[in-house]
């Protein structure tokens, strides 16, 4: 009983840490942004992966990657390079 006890412990202190983070970078990366597209210099809407996000915050700075663009399907397997402007 006292190693369930202590996991328990460990779990609940785990979400009470964890949680916070993951709300606010869920809510940080959420949403449609206009960025300029690196390749045409144009505006560009996209989508990030929240849920990546947050599942990446919970160890270290969030990695940013895109889920959706206004230019996609034409060019989805661009470099992504328009995720530097989101991380400012």
């Amino acid at each position: 009983m006292p190693a369930l006890l202590i996991l328990a412990l460990v779990g609940l202190a785990g979400v009470y840490v964890f949680l916070p983070v993951g709300l606010f970078t869920y809510r940080k990366m959420r949403g449609e942004r206009t960025v300029r597209c690196p390749e045409t210099g144009r505006a560009a809407f996209v989508d990030l992966d929240a849920r990546h996000g947050v599942l990446t915050s919970l160890y270290g700075p969030p990695d940013v990657r895109v889920a959706d663009c206004s230019r996609w399907p034409e060019h989805a397997h661009c470099a992504q390079s328009c995720r530097d402007q989101l991380l400012h």
